[in-house]
């Protein structure tokens, strides 16, 4: 079995620079043209289109009196300097390009402190920045967006050819240096897609070939996609370039190629991929032919990718011997299992075990015979999952991974499900998913080319929505229901009670009074609550959560009777005299004559909020919430002062 190469879509010249190649050949149909700087990233298409096409490095290099402006744009002092030395301009620059430096222009104008994501010393983000009369701050990372100071307005854009995750992350850490923060999102759809369709590949398949130019900061980037998603990378700026390692090593590879990469170069490097192997194996199976006759004897179906069975001769902790019929065993290394088996190599198998083997190479460095159980385990997940898409079934699978853009599955083979299909909500931290288990529907699946896109969400969504329908049926004014805290605001908390929302405003919460949803509950929490009311119609509900506690004042007058002395704290203070807590949910009124058994100016002579003072009830009323209470009445009654003794005067002589 040969080797699969598999291309990512959306490979290829993008728009812009599509644009620009045309224009450059339609202005040399007359008489050469000069660009300031290469036209695009990529040598073999500047040298196939010299000497019509020449890049020159300054415009006093210009031959002529024309110059073409290439995708990446220039600065507007570039295009004054043009029109000084009286070159006519054929402007290229891209569509997204000409989009950034436009906003560059007016937020600049418009007091904005404009900050470029980007490379700095890249001819896009040195043009975009002379725009904003190179006021912007240009960062290549998060890092260094968290490190700018703080500005009132802050505008974020982005070189076109920026990762999208990379641009959210910038996002996120501007928010706190920002009074104002405004987003444009500048990337190029092509290159996202370019990136995210690269990235999906790359989870799937055992080797990415890049192709593209080395100094293309957009071919670069694909590269680095590639290996985070633990891809082996191979370079490759012309076909010439084909290493016979990358099919010597590899079964499935796949191909991408920068936005500066023509079709036919992408074409000869497939061209070239596959006579390297044909001519690989060929060489391969004349010269083990007489050795692997001799180990095997006539055993004509023993070949480098032949299916075979085999019986299970030994068992260790990291491979297997299997019997495929010859001399000698085949290899069979846990790499060559599935996840599972290999992680359960001594329990899931067990010598004399009849299993199919797929034949790698005739030898190893041994001499054995190198097998695959995983490749052949992969087939045939690949038919079962192709059969449940069109059955729309349900799939299992475990979370093994988090990588760019999603996590990655295990159903038999790798399968990616994107961040936005992970949960019904947004994910902060896709990390937590890691060994659960989820219940997917697969969006795609194609065996050809290594693809299987699978949604938790479009599962949970039809869970949800059948819970959704039979909590509508059921719901009533007056039940009791368990609920999850979904959200806090400031009025209140939204609690999920069966697939519905209903809000449990901040005044249901408890019968004493609530500052803040956020001191009482937290998002995640499980809680029951009352149901006040249901609007079927609008969709709404309005829950209490109080009234599943006994109201205070119900058992207050019981439980301070007239007469009873107890503590009570200072809420706050009037005029008049001082609100006291009794118990949550019970204050009383001390007015400002019972505060003392003097006269009172002010009620803050006497008590301040914070206080617990000592208090004597002097009446309940339960059924307008009202309780009296004296201060005065706890304390002695303090002695009339004595008047004063006169002395007699002395008697007259």
């Amino acid at each position: 079995m040969g080797i699969e190469i598999i291309r990512a879509p959306h490979i290829g010249f993008c728009q812009g620079v599509r644009r620009a190649i045309e224009m450059a050949e339609q202005a040399a149909l007359s008489q050469p043209i000069c660009t300031l700087g290469p036209l695009i990233h990529n040598p073999l298409v500047i040298q196939e289109m010299a000497p019509r096409v020449c890049p020159v490095e300054s415009l006093e290099q210009v031959k002529g009196e024309r110059v073409l402006i290439r995708s990446h744009g220039v600065a507007p002092a570039v295009l004054q300097e043009a029109a000084r030395l009286g070159l006519q301009v054929l402007d290229a620059t891209c569509p997204f390009v000409h989009r950034a430096q436009a906003l560059a222009a007016k937020l600049n104008s418009e007091g904005w402190q404009v900050v470029i994501l980007g490379d700095a010393n890249h001819p896009e983000v040195v043009g975009i920045r002379g725009w904003t009369q190179d006021q912007a701050w240009i960062v290549r990372d998060p890092a260094e967006a968290a490190a700018l100071p703080p500005r009132p307005k802050i505008a974020l854009l982005s070189q076109t050819t920026q990762r999208e995750d990379v641009f959210a992350a910038c996002v996120e850490a501007l928010r706190p240096l920002a009074g104002e923060l405004l987003v444009e999102n500048t990337i190029c759809h092509h290159t996202a897609n370019l990136q995210e369709a690269t990235a999906a590949l790359a989870a799937q398949v055992d080797a990415m070939v890049v192709i593209g130019g080395r100094n293309s900061s957009n071919t670069k980037k694909l590269a680095l996609i590639s290996r985070e998603m633990g891809a082996e990378v191979f370079y490759i700026e012309t076909p010439d370039e084909v290493d016979i390692d990358i099919v010597r090593r590899h079964r499935r590879i796949g191909i991408t190629a920068g936005a500066s990469t023509p079709e036919h170069i992408i074409e000869e490097v497939v061209t070239r991929m596959t006579e390297l192997e044909n001519k690989d194996q060929v060489i391969a199976e004349q010269s083990d032919a007489d050795t692997f006759a001799q180990e095997y004897g006539d055993m004509k179906e023993i070949r480098r990718g032949a299916r075979v069975k085999g019986v299970v001769v030994q068992v260790k902790d990291d491979e297997l011997l299997v019997d495929i019929g010859g001399k000698s065993e085949g290899v069979l290394t846990a790499s060559e299992l599935t996840t599972d088996d290999a992680k359960h190599i001594r329990e899931r198998f067990k010598i004399g075990d009849e299993i199919d083997v797929l034949i790698l190479r005739k030898e190893n460095q041994e001499g054995y015979p190198v097998l695959s159980k995983r490749r052949i385990d992969q087939d045939i997940a690949w038919d079962k999952l192709t059969q449940m898409k069109q059955d729309k079934e349900i799939v299992s699978g475990t979370v093994t991974d988090v990588v760019k853009g999603g996590v990655l599955v295990d159903v038999g083979v790798r399968g990616f499900v994107p961040a936005s299909l992970v949960a019904l909500g947004y994910v902060e931290d896709l990390n937590s998913y890691i060994g659960k288990e989820l219940q997917m529907k697969i969006i795609e699946c194609d065996k050809h080319s290594n693809k299987l896109v699978l949604s938790a969400k479009a599962v949970l969504r039809k869970v949800t929505q059948a819970q959704k329908e039979k909590t509508w049926a059921e719901i009533a004014e007056g039940q009791t229901r368990k609920g999850v805290v979904r959200r806090l605001t400031n009025f209140g908390a939204f609690v999920d009670i069966g697939g519905v929302d209903g809000l449990l405003h901040v005044s249901e919460m408890a019968w004493y009074r609530v500052n803040r949803p956020a001191d009482l509950l937290k998002e995640g929490d499980e809680i029951e609550v009352y149901i006040l009311g249901v609007d079927a119609e609008n969709e709404k509900i309005s829950l209490g959560m109080k009234q599943l506690t006994p109201n205070p004042w119900s058992q207050a007058k019981d439980k301070y009777p007239e007469g009873c002395v107890i503590p009570a704290k200072v809420m706050r203070t009037t005029d008049f005299g001082a609100f006291l807590e009794v118990e949550p949910g019970v204050e009383g009124l001390v007015h400002i004559s019972q505060l003392a058994n003097r006269h009172v100016e002010k009620t803050e002579d006497v008590v301040k909020p914070g206080d617990v003072v000592e208090v004597k009830v002097i009446s309940v009323d339960p059924e307008a919430k009202r309780m009296s209470l004296s201060i005065k009445a706890t304390q002695p009654e303090e002695a009339p002062a004595e008047a004063p003794v006169e002395e007699e005067a002395p008697a007259a002589e």
